[in-house]
């Protein structure tokens, strides 16, 4: 029988049989929905949790026995038996097979103050700055349209431009300000003065403001509990580009100041970045540099506490570990495999949930095929009389159970994609912005789509083998006799 003849003859009986096969059809449809909704949903939060949260295409190296929990002072002033990270081993990470990009961290180790958010929120906030620095050739794609994130201070710069002389902030441009030298040591009255007096004939020259990256960490932090805890407006973050605030460096309110100097900055938020700090702020890494040496020691400025490093291949990441271990150095532990984990856990379970009725479906299906065998034994002893073989009996009735399977699996992954949008609006109308909100929860990759249609007609076909058989085995003598 050729196909097109085969294919008339399957819908002709799927029309006349419709209403047995709409019953047993739906245990398919309840199935490849389930199967398609939760394997929707698994794909869209392991994008949020591993894209956004833990990603999986990035490693953070630290110091060998180094626990990153600690403190700013005690990740710059020892590693506890591992190696120290500076521009050699830098260079020796950048050459293990596997690393695409490598960019060094450095922690600000001296204790200090932010000052500032009153044009956002009202009022100025004051908190303890923790800061990274970085290399900022590694974020130029992360700084706001008009903004620079580059370290303005550095003679060594090609763009580097020396400062003039000026009175007021309005002498220096949109973008710079009036203040005092670079590396201006103000001077402590006593140890609680926290602002310090600028020492008697020091100028004022126009400044650039210190450059500043977030991570999106902080403003999902910011958008999701603190700003419903304190009544704070809602934070855009293209809109908060070009933010100024105060930072006092040898200052602290919770810890140890330094008794004899501060150094004080204007800095402005330039930019976001997955590659900023997750809860703090991120500047250039000269100026950290200059920071921790003049506070501390020489060597300060090639001590780094971490390095980043992008493995655009998951299955490279092995080999990079491995190849940083050799290097007396360790991958930090970001969550990012126990969350993979748990995604993983989660997304079997609910396709086993979805195997089980799919396959009580398929008992059904079985059960309906071998009542229309049943019914149709003398058609079937007609068509066998007039030429038809055994494979063109069976073909039509599997070909039976796989239009049924694809239609039933489109209604499923239908019905999945309705009941998606149904949850991603409900959750935008009634529940609350918490961190990482996202605007929806779920992933159809055409790779879903496909395995939820194949995963249809399989069970169909499966459930229609053995009717198929026992049609295809039907004598037509017998049949037509009636014995």
């Amino acid at each position: 029988m050729r196909s097109r003849r085969l294919w008339r003859v399957v819908l002709a009986n799927l029309r006349r049989s419709r209403n047995h096969f709409l019953l047993a059809s739906i245990g398919i449809v309840v199935g490849i929905a389930t199967f398609t909704f939760f394997i929707a949903l698994a794909q869209g939060v392991r994008a949020v949790v591993l894209g956004r949260i833990f990603p999986l295409d990035q490693l953070e190296i630290v110091p060998k026995s180094l626990d990153v929990a600690l403190g700013p002072v005690a990740l710059g002033t020892s590693t506890f038996g591992g190696d120290i990270i500076d521009d050699a081993k830098v260079a020796q990470i950048e050459a293990i097979p596997g690393v695409s990009i490598v960019y060094p961290k450095m922690r600000l180790t001296v204790p200090s103050i932010a000052t500032g958010g009153e044009a956002l929120i009202g009022a100025d906030l004051r908190t303890e700055l923790v800061a990274d620095g970085i290399n900022p050739a590694l974020v130029t794609e992360d700084v706001g349209s008009g903004f620079a994130f580059r370290d303005f201070e550095d003679p060594k710069d090609p763009q580097y431009t020396a400062p003039e002389r000026c009175e007021k902030d309005e002498d220096c441009g949109e973008l710079r300000y009036c203040g005092v030298p670079v590396g201006t040591r103000y001077i402590r009255r006593d140890r609680d003065d926290d602002v310090g007096r600028v020492p008697k004939g020091t100028p004022k020259v126009c400044r650039h403001f210190v450059p500043i990256l977030a991570s999106e960490h902080v403003v999902e932090l910011y958008n999701g509990a603190l700003r419903r805890a304190h009544g704070f407006p809602k934070l855009v973050p293209e809109s908060v580009l070009g933010f100024t605030f105060d930072i006092t460096v040898g200052s602290s309110m919770v810890g140890a100041s330094n008794k004899e100097h501060l150094l004080r900055e204007r800095a402005m938020l330039v930019g976001f970045s997955r590659k900023a700090i997750a809860l703090g702020l991120t500047m250039p890494i000269g100026y950290v540099q200059r920071f921790n040496v003049d506070f501390g020691q020489p060597d300060d400025a090639q001590r780094y506490h971490s390095v980043i490093v992008m493995v655009p291949s998951k299955d490279d990441v092995a080999a990079v570990a491995k190849g940083v271990e050799d290097l007396n150095l360790e991958v930090a532990d970001t969550g990012a495999e126990q969350a993979a984990l748990l995604i993983a856990i989660f997304t079997l379970v609910f396709a086993l949930v979805s195997a089980v009725i799919v396959g009580i479906a398929a008992v059904n299906i079985m059960h309906v095929f071998f009542m229309l065998v049943y019914e149709r034994q003398h058609e079937i002893g007609i068509m066998r009389a007039v030429g038809a073989s055994r494979g063109d009996v069976a073909r039509i009735v599997l070909g039976e159970a796989a239009a049924l399977g694809l239609l039933a699996g489109l209604a499923g992954v239908l019905l999945a994609w309705l009941a998606s949008m149904g949850f991603d609006w409900i959750s935008a109308t009634y529940v609350p912005d918490f961190p990482y909100k996202p605007t929806t929860y779920f992933v159809f990759p055409w790779w879903l789509l496909l395995a939820a249609l194949g995963f249809a007609i399989s069970f169909c076909i499966f459930g229609a083998f053995l009717p198929a058989r026992r049609a295809a085995r039907m004598e037509p003598a017998a049949v037509l006799s009636g014995h």
